[in-house]
């Protein structure tokens, strides 16, 4: 891809205690065959090994690695606005703490946000594994599907690239929605 047909990535990560898996994600970030330009992370007063894990990772990476940890427990919502709020991209992907990215997860979302710049939210599917990475053979939208369900049906923020145009309309999060992945996809449509 030539580097004029970038956009700017920021991911928006929002972590509570989630030293256990934190390092695999962030792992996979770093593996990415398209790098983001920043990490945007927000804490919400983990007590674990979490903030030790951020800061670690923060000096090694070789993008911009931004953390801060709230100074009252704000819940899932309220957490990740306020890291969706931090962000500067032209597209914001949303991380979970314990998830682990296929290597090209970027490039292939950002490739298709330049195909689709109408679509102002895109989704891919996610492979679900057991508690030690191995395959299950399952996927979240073959499950949607196996339901009987559409693929509109299918939100999850994990699998979510955000426009910034939609972000600047949508945020800050109504604090009495819950879940901010099923508050974007609503604003989208």
């Amino acid at each position: 891809m030539n580097p004029a047909q970038q956009l700017k990535i920021s991911i928006a990560m929002a972590t509570y205690n989630g030293g256990k898996y934190l390092r695999e994600q962030l792992d996979s970030f770093l593996t990415q065959t398209r790098l983001p330009d920043e990490l945007i992370i927000n804490d919400d007063c983990s007590t674990d090994d979490t903030l030790e894990i951020l800061q670690a990772f923060a000096e090694k990476a070789p993008f911009v690695v931004r953390w801060e940890q709230n100074e009252q427990n704000l819940g899932y919502t309220g957490n990740f606005n306020k890291s969706l709020m931090k962000t500067t991209g032209d597209l914001v992907f949303l991380s979970d703490q314990d998830d682990v990215w296929f290597s090209d997860k970027l490039a292939v979302m950002e490739r298709y946000a330049l195909d689709n710049p109408a679509a102002l939210v895109v989704m891919n599917d996610a492979a679900l594994t057991d508690t030690n990475l191995n395959d299950t053979g399952l996927t979240k939208q073959g499950q949607i599907a196996s339901a009987g369900m559409t693929d509109s049906s299918f939100v999850m923020g994990c699998c979510a690239v955000v426009r910034r145009e939609l972000l600047n309309i949508c945020l800050p999060i109504n604090a009495h929605y819950k879940g901010h992945d099923g508050w974007i996809v609503k604003m989208a449509e």
